[in-house]
């Protein structure tokens, strides 16, 4: 009996070593697709949802950040680099217009997109230390 399973164990390994000698390099094997990053390839990268950690890759980051400029200078109707909080009413701005007295920290009456970039950081600063 002891005979019996030392031959298949033998034999088991040979057949191992002999499947592992055969195989192809790595570099000769056929490049394999894998399935598509997200469940469909169509929609535009920068339309996907942020991975589920809440993170979201400098990319989007900064193409949000250009559309809220676009949308801060569009609001902006008397030219002069900064909206008041009337200005962010009637563009529609709600975040800048609920948030007005936090972004303008210096009292001035209206805010920069530079004031709105701080408190945009600054808040997203306080949610990962939470």
């Amino acid at each position: 009996m002891k005979l019996l399973v030392h031959i298949a164990m033998l034999t088991a390994a040979t057949a191992c070593a002999c499947a592992h000698a055969q195989a192809p390099n790595r570099e000769d094997a056929p490049v394999m697709m894998s399935a598509p990053l997200h469940p469909d390839p169509y929609i535009p990268p920068a339309m996907r949802k942020p991975p589920r950690d809440g993170a979201s890759g400098p990319v989007l980051q900064y193409q949000a950040m250009q559309k809220l400029k676009r949308r801060f200078e569009e609001a902006d109707l008397d030219g002069s680099g900064s909206l008041s909080r009337e200005e962010a009413h009637k563009a529609g701005l709600g975040f800048i217009e609920k948030n007005f007295d936090h972004i303008d920290s210096a009292q001035r009456g209206v805010v920069t997109f530079e004031d709105l970039k701080t408190f945009i950081i600054q808040r997203r600063e306080e949610a990962r230390s939470r």
